[in-house]
């Protein structure tokens, strides 16, 4: 039973990463730099926030900040949100665009997201990598605590398999979902510490951090990549509760609908 149970298990991961190699490859295809666009992207990203919030409109997070602490700190949220809404975006149509995979009997569906999830997570982790070269050049210098930044953006993408899971199977039934789904991302992009800190938010009101589930997980991922001592055991300990909670429903819910999920679609 356990080797039955380990051998669909490593069938499974080895779908979800042929897929998401797959989609990978022919997002870069046919590019002048190749995967090397992967770091410059984010680079480029990082010197236009420092230019625009250093030089052009000044923002400084605390007194006494450098010139490009605020860009650090924004592109350190944006990471983690870039993660989730990615593929948050492209959940409701995901079932639906990929029909001829749903029709087939043993094919695992889920795969499909957590494929999209994968793809998402890489381009993280190259943020990730991007974000430490730029502070080695700037003589910032790196922490300790970055190392934990890739299981930061794990547990991340748990929570948004779990979520995109949920919007993918009722995209198939509410066709309206992935119209709604971009201002949705915007209103929740407003309503999560990325442009302005956690405590900021808890000002306006307790509830936008209490209960927002991307409120802990941005500030656990800016915590370790900017090694910010506030952010401890109980932030953490929220990350996982809404990561392991929005993966056990979308779970649940794909699992009732799957066996319909080819008539519908």
């Amino acid at each position: 039973m356990a080797r039955g149970t380990l051998r669909a298990a490593a069938q499974y991961a080895e779908i979800a990463l042929i897929l998401a190699r797959r989609d990978f490859v022919r997002r870069y295809r046919g590019n002048v730099l190749g995967v090397l666009t992967t770091i410059a992207v984010p680079l480029l990203f990082l010197v236009t926030y420092a230019f625009v919030f250093s030089k052009v409109i000044p923002i400084k997070i605390r007194p006494g900040a450098g010139d490009t602490d605020y860009a650090f700190f924004l592109f350190a949220g944006l990471v983690g949100w870039n993660l989730f809404s990615e593929t948050a975006n492209r959940a409701p149509q995901l079932f639906v665009n990929q029909v001829h995979y749903i029709r087939k009997p043993l094919f695992p569906s889920s795969a499909l997201v957590v494929a999209s999830v994968l793809n998402a997570l890489y381009h993280a982790l190259l943020w990730v990598a991007a974000f430490a070269i730029a502070r080695l050049v700037s003589g910032h210098g790196l922490s300790v605590s970055m190392l934990a930044a890739p299981a930061v953006l794990c547990l991340l993408a748990v929570f948004s398999v779990g979520v995109s899971l949920l919007v993918a199977t009722v995209g198939v039934y509410v066709g309206d979902l992935a119209e709604l789904m971009p201002p949705l991302l915007t209103l929740g992009f407003f309503l999560s510490p990325v442009l302005y800190s956690a405590e900021r938010l808890a000002g306006v009101s307790p509830w936008l951090v209490a209960g927002n589930p991307m409120a802990s997980q941005l500030e656990l991922l800016r915590g370790v990549l900017l090694s910010e001592g506030s952010v401890g055991l109980g932030t953490a300990m929220a990350s996982a509760v809404w990561a392991l909670g929005a993966l056990a429903i979308g779970v649940l819910v794909h699992v009732r609908a799957r066996p319909l999920l080819a008539d519908v679609v």
